[in-house]
């Protein structure tokens, strides 16, 4: 079934086990991707999921023709997961657009997405699937400003090559691993764990910029330890599907307005109206504090913040979410 609801999809990436799954409703996810190909598997899952209400992400391949290809047309599906990156694998696109109606032929009533490992690979692959995703893990070694940038161009590419779907959803992938789990081809191997401030910079960056799902990217480490097992680690994530579960319905139902005039054009900003409430989304992708005018930001107020008030100006690479 197409996603229902006013729920922001917030998923976590390569879960493996039914089991699994009561620690992701408890942490306040709403859907997970699996990396899992058996349909015996996969049903397993549906099954919990369906329980937990919540919905996943799976390759069709296995299923289509399987013992479970008839009652998999009504698993919980947050969408087909078509491929993994095929501009890395050189895929041509007639053949993602052939996968693509296959499925879609087989189950017409459920949707499909595949992600793209850069989102300039938009403007070959952007008129493939109902939905376009796009991975980017940018901690330590590129600039974290660099997510809203891959955001952009998975919405450009779609609007150019699928003119006739000009809302076609994107979702942005973002970072729950070390780089130095990973082989590198620099002499001297650079990493580290994102932050909880550079993970909910990355995460209102790329919604400010119009990503309208948000999954983090793995469960597990390389070493097969859960996130969950690394109390410090999860409760980064934790954090943010709370933050998300709150705001998921001002992205997906509030309609979107202009930020107030005046704010300084270093700021990214969204700006909302639901149920009589305004919402605003700022973020501050430069190097340097952004001053905030008094006058501005009258009558708003902070959401999310231990402080109450507003401070004059916001820090590098920071986010202030507020209502009015």
């Amino acid at each position: 079934m197409l996603w229902a609801g006013n729920n922001l999809p917030v998923c976590m990436y390569g879960i493996g086990k039914p089991a699994e799954l009561q620690v992701l409703k408890r942490a306040g996810f709403n859907c997970f991707q699996t990396y899992e190909q058996a349909p015996e598997l996969l049903a397993a899952l549906a099954a919990e999921a369906g329980k937990l209400n919540l919905k996943m992400a799976a390759y069709p391949d296995k299923v289509i023709g399987s013992a479970y290809d008839k009652e998999a047309k009504d698993w919980p599906m947050l969408a087909w997961y078509l491929y993994d990156e095929p501009e890395v694998r050189r895929m041509p696109l007639e053949e993602l657009l052939k996968l693509d109606r296959r499925v879609k032929e087989w189950s017409p009533a459920q949707r499909t997405a595949f992600v793209m490992g850069d989102g300039i690979a938009a403007f070959t692959y952007g008129g493939a699937a109902d939905v376009l995703m796009a991975d980017w893990y940018p901690v330590p070694h590129l600039d974290l400003g660099s997510v809203g940038q891959q955001i952009a161009l998975l919405r450009e590419g779609a609007k150019m090559l699928d003119a006739k779907n000009p809302g076609k959803p994107v979702w942005a992938v973002l970072q729950a691993f070390d780089w130095m789990e990973f082989p590198q081809r620099r002499a001297k191997k650079v990493g580290g764990f994102p932050t909880f401030a550079q993970v909910r910079f990355m995460t209102y960056l790329a919604l400010a910029r119009g990503a309208r799902g948000i999954f983090y990217f793995k469960y597990a480490s390389q070493d097969g330890v859960p996130l969950a097992d690394r109390p410090e680690r999860w409760d980064i994530y934790g954090r943010m599907a709370a933050e998300l579960g709150r705001m998921g319905p001002v992205f997906m139902e509030g309609r979107q307005t202009d930020p107030p005039a005046g704010l300084d054009p270093a700021l990214s900003a969204a700006a909302f109206k639901k149920g009589g409430r305004r919402y605003l989304v700022l973020v501050n992708s430069a190097s340097f504090p952004v001053a905030l005018d008094t006058e501005v930001m009258k009558g708003w107020r902070p959401l999310f913040e231990e402080r109450r008030g507003l401070p004059s100006d916001m820090p590098p690479l920071s986010v202030r979410i507020l209502e009015k």
